[in-house]
């Protein structure tokens, strides 16, 4: 019998994502705080390194810390997920000072929402990209920015907005590309990935 998924994440959204697919898998804390991202992600650009290389190394540190706990022939994935703005790259929001300059940055704008992804197989095989979607955000007002500020959906979340949540609708006018990979965790990249897993799911359900 195969041994389920280890996510490599914490994150609720990504497990409701691997849920809705069918996905048997288990979760393990890699140990990355989102401090930790944060300084990882701010060395990275004073590096010079593109928001997209960013992720994708903080999505392999993530991997390797949860190889240390995977089974033999277990396979792991983890991911991360930045918003890029410009030449800034935006993580998550430690406050709502933080949520609202982040927002405002955003207001009218189009951005790009850019997922790392590494996977070891059960095989042992590596595997690593990027998956990309573009956001466009509506000119919305003051008066809906603290509306959705005091919502507190902004927390946790990669440029202090989640695309999936009702109370993110005056913010987000359109989203071109994988609206799972906004969400944190593209799915067709991840299926691409480990095509036995999502076989199975779908065996499963049959």
């Amino acid at each position: 019998m195969s041994l389920p998924l280890l996510l490599a994440s914490t994150s609720p959204r990504r497990s409701a994502l691997l849920r809705e697919a069918g996905v048997a898998f288990e979760v393990l804390d890699p140990g990355v705080s989102d401090a930790s991202e944060a300084l990882l992600l701010e060395g990275a650009q004073a590096r010079g390194q593109s928001a997209a290389a960013c992720v994708e190394e903080l999505a392999i540190a993530k991997l390797l810390a949860g190889l240390r706990q995977a089974r033999a022939g277990q396979p792991v994935l983890a991911a991360d997920t930045t918003v890029a703005h410009g030449d800034a790259a935006l993580g998550k929001a430690p406050d709502r000072r933080a949520a609202a300059k982040m927002l405002r940055r955003l207001r009218g704008t189009r951005h790009a929402v850019h997922t790392g992804v590494a996977v070891l197989d059960a095989r042992g095989r590596l595997q690593r990209g990027v998956a990309t979607t573009e956001v466009e955000f509506r000119d919305f007002s003051e008066a809906e920015l603290e509306t959705f500020l005091a919502s507190e959906a902004w927390r946790g979340k990669a440029g202090a907005y989640g695309v999936q949540d009702p109370e993110s609708a005056p913010l987000v006018a359109a989203v071109e590309g994988s609206r799972s990979n906004v969400i944190g965790l593209p799915l067709e990249l991840v299926r691409e990935f480990l095509p036995d897993l999502f076989r199975s799911a779908k065996a499963g359900d049959a």
